[in-house]
């Protein structure tokens, strides 16, 4: 793993890299929301459910490490820039993860509630987590160019802005398959189901910030 080319010293660097760990968290937390909605797909609905726990886990040690990045970056004498490009990156990407939180946890009360969601319709959220798991990769892609090669890392951004577009095509998908289901009774599942797939959908867009935060770093340099 690379150091980012404008930093300097040894403390900075371990900042640096522990906020790879970070990124590396909240694509777990990414990976395991796609689980979920793959095994409700495959009607292993208890499994999926299950591994709620295992995401909301991954989010709480996300959370720790975002903590220990705030209180190094506060500690040690740290150019202003650096600190500011930092704690803009953490926080953005953690985001990510609390989008990605909050739709699976609305997943797991719809089904205690006693609704099971369409398949046709969780099969247009698949296709928006799948895509959304490849720019939280493309995203730990970036920020490691960025020392290496800060073209690379801003042609990354682009693919992740492309993913973006594409998802927000799938929400109004969703959309559509909700709009006919509802038309003639709007019942509670009808507005629990939109919010999962607002939950998706600003997952992506947490996505595409963090990369204009990318975009910013790699131009400065």
């Amino acid at each position: 793993m690379s150091s980012w080319s404008w930093l300097a010293g040894r403390r900075l660097k371990e900042i640096v890299n522990k906020s790879f760990k970070h990124l590396e968290l909240v694509n777990n937390v990414v990976s395991l929301l796609d689980e979920i909605i793959d095994d409700l797909i495959k009607n292993n609905i208890e499994e999926g459910l299950q591994k709620f726990d295992d995401l909301n886990k991954m989010e709480e040690k996300a959370d720790v490490v975002k903590r220990e990045i705030f209180v190094e970056l506060r500690s040690g004498y740290i150019h202003p820039l650096d600190r500011e490009d930092l704690l803009r990156l953490i926080l953005t990407a953690d985001d990510i993860a609390a989008y990605a939180k909050a739709a699976a946890r609305r997943i797991v009360i719809i089904h205690k509630l006693g609704y099971k969601m369409p398949e046709e319709l969780l099969k247009i959220l698949k296709q928006m987590t799948d895509k959304i798991v490849d720019a939280s990769k493309l995203v730990i892609e970036a920020v490691n160019m960025i020392g290496q090669d800060p073209s690379k890392a801003l042609s990354i951004t682009h693919e992740i802005e492309d993913i973006e577009e594409s998802v927000d095509d799938l929400r109004m998908e969703a959309y559509k398959f909700l709009y006919k289901m509802c038309k003639d009774r709007m019942g509670i599942e009808c507005i629990l189901y939109k919010e999962v797939i607002d939950d998706i959908e600003n997952t992506s867009d947490r996505c595409e910030d963090t990369a204009d935060v990318i975009r910013m770093i790699a131009v400065s340099i």
